[in-house]
């Protein structure tokens, strides 16, 4: 071997021991830095935060002997009422179901009788879109009205077979069904979603829409006072309080009126949803007077609501109009709080409310037997 070849192989030797040196070094201090850490404490999971969901149906009436047809989860809307009309009248052979009219959209309006009197009260709901909780109440009232006739068992201690002997209910859920509609599917459930747009000031949320689908105001549309209404209102289509052009144009409020005229009622209650009141004056003056407002004060008692002595001023209203042309009495029940979301108040609402066609035909009796 060379001696240039020795000092070669003598200076592979001495890098191949510093790198052995440096490796053993890095160990043994990694080593030791790990052996001076704590020993590992493995944390146990968080627990998941629960969000609450809504039931997929509220159950309403839990402790009923019978689980009911007529129930919810959102806005009731007429699709399914129609779903629960047809499965009602399967089941109940006391109901009739009849069609008095067609919206603006073509949408049906049903009539509901129930009983098998010659003397007739009728009961209507949802004159304004936004207030579909009337309609709810209405139909979960023909339920258990037509339950407790076919079984004959007792209502709240009314006699319902003997009470439906004498009366008979007619019973129109929903008025506005378009209006409904629009307030069920925000909008999109319209023929013409772009005008409803323009009419809601362009808003894209429809919670609070009262009107028609022409953006007609329905319960502005009677012809007492209507001229009050008109000035009251805006000059337009709108979501709400617009009095159309000139009184009775629109077909819900043309079909309310025929059938006034038709059958001769000898009571109204039309259903709205906010202030928990009764109204009923609509400048009635002597004995017509003191019937009205008698049958009012024993709404107001029973139900816990206010009792309104008002006039209204604003004209146009299906109660102004019932009370100066029929001359009968005509209540307006205001059923709660809160408009955007009635249904958490529901339950409240119809425990006030279910007994009130049972008093409204005992009282009716009463006042007319000599």
């Amino acid at each position: 071997m060379t001696e240039e070849a020795g000092h070669i192989r003598r200076a592979v030797l001495v890098l191949a021991s510093i790198l052995t040196i440096l490796v053993v070094y890095l160990y043994l201090d990694v080593w030791f830095y790990v052996q001076a850490q704590p020993p590992l404490v493995r944390e146990k999971p968080a627990e998941p935060t629960l969000v609450p969901t809504e039931p997929l149906e509220i159950p309403l009436f839990p402790n009923l002997k019978f689980k009911s047809i007529v129930r919810t989860k959102g806005v009731y809307s007429y699709e399914r009422m129609i779903e629960h009309l047809q499965a009602l009248v399967d089941q109940y052979e006391l109901l009739s179901v009849d069609i008095i009219g067609e919206s603006v959209e073509r949408r049906a309006i049903y009539l509901v009788k129930l009983g098998q009197g010659e003397k007739k009260i009728l009961l209507d709901g949802a004159h304004h879109g936004s207030e579909w909780i009337s309609s709810f109440l209405l139909m979960t009232m023909i339920e258990h009205y037509a339950y407790h006739y076919h079984t004959g068992q007792p209502f709240y201690g009314y006699d319902l077979r003997e009470l439906l002997s004498t009366y008979t209910l007619y019973i129109v859920p929903m008025v506005n069904p378009d209006g409904v509609e629009i307030v069920a599917t925000n909008g999109r459930g319209s023929l013409s979603y772009d005008s409803l747009l323009a009419m809601n000031g362009g808003s894209r949320d429809f919670t609070l829409w009262k009107a028609n689908a022409r953006g007609v105001d329905l319960n502005r549309q009677y012809p007492t006072n209507w001229h009050l209404a008109q000035n009251y209102g805006p000059p337009q289509p709108a979501s709400a309080n617009y009095a159309g052009s000139k009184p009775l144009t629109e077909p819900e409020v043309i079909a309310m009126e025929r059938l006034h005229q038709q059958e001769g009622f000898s009571a109204h209650l039309t259903y709205h949803s906010v202030g928990n009141e009764v109204f009923y004056y609509y400048y009635q003056t002597g004995r017509w007077l003191e019937r009205d407002r008698s049958l009012a004060q024993a709404v107001a008692n029973h139900t816990g609501y206010r009792l309104r002595h008002s006039s209204g001023g604003i004209g146009g209203m299906a109660r102004d109009h019932v009370v100066t042309t029929y001359q009968i009495p005509s209540l307006i029940i205001e059923l709660g709080t809160n408009k955007p979301r009635p249904l958490p108040e529901f339950n409240d609402m119809w425990k006030r409310n279910r007994q009130v066609p049972c008093l409204v035909m005992t009282w009716l009796k009463q006042w007319e037997e000599p």
